[in-house]
């Protein structure tokens, strides 16, 4: 009967041994698996404003509360081939590309985009750009408001017209 005890606990003692490891090696996954949620993602606010030729995009941090960088529509390339009009929709999504990109180096994935002052093709284009680039927008506002069809407009008075000559001496 002493045997039989000696047995039990010697198995009892393995057992121990392998259950701390057990919970040893999953505090270790739990310790890993909040290293990991502590690399946050980066996230930025993008400023658009846009004038009647030009389209200005400029990148804050939102911990800093910095300007990071910044881009017109000037900046990128664009070869006018057969002398056609500037075309600001094209120039916008070759901006929002090139700003993607800087974006991406400084390791920027997520964005709030607002629209500022001025209404531009061009700003649609660069929306349109950035998202191409895989970049989450989580949200878009929209500074400036215009109306699509809009409220009716007020009436015009009507001039009245001389139906007699005047005459001057």
């Amino acid at each position: 009967m002493l045997a039989k005890k000696d047995n039990i606990n010697l198995f009892s003692n393995s057992v121990k041994t392998s259950v701390i490891n057990i919970v040893k090696e999953e505090v270790l996954e739990n310790q890993n698996k909040g290293l990991l949620k502590k690399n946050k993602e980066k996230k930025g606010v993008i400023l658009i404003k846009s004038t009647k030729r030009n389209v200005f995009c400029t990148l804050l941090d939102i911990d800093e509360k910095k300007v990071k960088t910044s881009c017109s529509l000037r900046v990128p390339a664009y070869e006018n081939e057969y002398n056609e009009r500037e075309n600001l929709y094209t120039r916008g999504l070759l901006l929002g590309n090139l700003f993607g990109d800087k974006a991406i180096k400084l390791g920027y994935t997520e964005f709030t985009i607002y629209l500022g002052s001025g209404i531009n093709k061009g700003r649609r284009g660069v929306v349109r750009g950035l998202s191409k680039k895989g970049i989450k927008i989580t949200f878009l506002h929209l500074g400036t408001r215009y109306p699509h069809n809009g409220c009716r407009p007020v009436k015009v008075r009507r001039k009245k017209f001389r139906t007699k000559p005047k005459i001057s001496r």
